[in-house]
């Protein structure tokens, strides 16, 4: 026989409506009252039924994610395994899923977004990479549709969206000035596509950081992900201006800027010093670790979630609309360089 919320608030000796909090992640629930009703529901495993409550609160319960990557672009990437991760946690024991779609093209990204906003089969969307002048943010905001930005809306949106972001001018400029600190003379930086914005504040952060030095500006730009790394990195290290210490995007394009320097049987630390961001497990896998900025991926995902559910719930949000969420640059061996 079915469970229902009913039977739940009988044997957790709650009422109904306490029931009804506890699913919907209501903050104001006893920390007691919710374990217990918690584990009333795990051990009844109660499912809530999607269709009925649907009805009730015209709502989906299901949060959106769109990724733009080519086919296979997300095999392997760490960050984006982590951050999903991190989300589903977040939902978890909450009356929200995460529905995530693949683009591959702005034409099918635009297409996915006139779909989501037509059909409203998410309640809200969470945003990455934004760009210098981001489409999706603009006819979002027409809409009236709830999202959460995760990364920099540029200066002139910053007082109408809500977005949870690391200092990313400020993580580059520090790990710039830790490859010069540690003896790279020539320290060049492997950016992401043009425009967009995390990639375009580590840019500026890394001229802040090479600020003084006799180094000319070093800067690459690649698609994201491993083989265009390694492919953009073989091109940089064959070339006359090839630099002793390149600061990478995020750690998987790292791991291909490792990739063509063995191809060339450069050795790391001693020839090419390598720093990243994300602080993924891939960073352990190195043989002597890989340099990292942590970004705290936790904390960012609980601070965006808890603020879009808010939003779709339409309760109120405390704090400035635009969250900055600290970054740790974690030292390994990848920049300590045995000859100093």
């Amino acid at each position: 026989m079915r469970v229902t919320q009913q039977d739940i608030a009988r044997l957790a000796n709650v009422s109904q409506a306490t029931v009804s909090r506890v699913l919907s992640g209501d903050a104001r629930v006893e920390t007691d009252i919710k374990d217990r009703v918690l584990a009333v529901i795990s051990e009844t495993n109660y499912q809530i039924d999607v269709r009925a409550r649907s009805l009730r609160s015209k709502r989906t319960g299901l949060i959106g994610l769109v990724v733009k990557r080519p086919p296979g672009g997300l095999n392997d990437d760490p960050f984006f395994a982590n951050l999903i991760s991190h989300i589903m946690d977040f939902l978890a024991g909450r009356p929200y899923h995460l529905c995530v779609e693949m683009v591959s093209s702005a034409s099918s990204q635009e297409a996915v977004y006139d779909e989501l906003l037509r059909t409203r089969r998410v309640d809200g969307l969470i945003l990455v990479e934004s760009e210098a002048r981001d489409e999706r943010i603009l006819r979002l905001q027409a809409e009236g549709f709830p999202f959460v930005l995760i990364g920099n809306p540029v200066e002139e949106r910053e007082s109408t969206i809500w977005s949870v972001d690391n200092d990313n001018v400020l993580a580059a400029k520090t790990a710039t000035e830790h490859l010069r600190e540690a003896g790279y003379q020539r320290v060049g930086l492997l950016a992401g596509p043009k425009g967009i914005t995390v990639s375009d504040d580590r840019i500026e952060g890394y001229r802040q950081g090479m600020s003084g030095s006799d180094c000319d500006d070093l800067v690459w730009h690649c698609d994201f992900g491993f083989i265009a790394a390694r492919d953009t990195a073989s091109d940089i290290l064959r070339s006359p201006s090839r630099p002793d210490a390149l600061l990478v995007l995020d750690d998987f394009m790292a791991m291909g800027v490792v990739l063509a320097a063995r191809g060339q049987g450069l050795f790391i630390p001693e020839d090419l010093g390598v720093a990243s961001f994300n602080d993924s497990s891939l960073c352990d896998l190195f043989e002597r670790g890989l340099t990292s900025v942590s970004l705290n991926i936790p904390q960012i995902v609980r601070t965006a979630c808890g603020r879009l559910l808010k939003i779709i719930e339409e309760k109120p949000i405390y704090g400035p609309r635009r969250m900055i969420i600290p970054t740790e640059l974690c030292v390994r061996g990848s920049t300590t360089r045995r000859d100093l």
